[in-house]
């Protein structure tokens, strides 16, 4: 993954009715791959190859000092 990258999240509400939200920032975001759903041993390997469908353990962190964010 790049250091700086874009992100678009896209969703599907339950009702017709339409919602729009749009907002610009920076945010600092640190990404940790595990070996395992107990999330005790992070994997260190670059590049890190995985199989299609194999299933991912992933921590991602906020870092910010706004209580807002979360």
């Amino acid at each position: 993954m790049e250091n700086n990258a874009t992100v678009e999240v896209l969703y599907i509400t339950k009702n017709n009715i339409i919602q729009n939200t749009t907002a610009v920032g920076r945010y600092n975001v640190s990404m940790s791959f595990y070996d395992s759903d107990s999330f005790s041993k992070a994997v260190h390997e670059s590049p890190y190859y995985v199989d299609l469908n194999q299933t991912l353990f992933v921590q991602v962190s906020l870092h910010s000092t706004d209580p807002d964010l979360l």
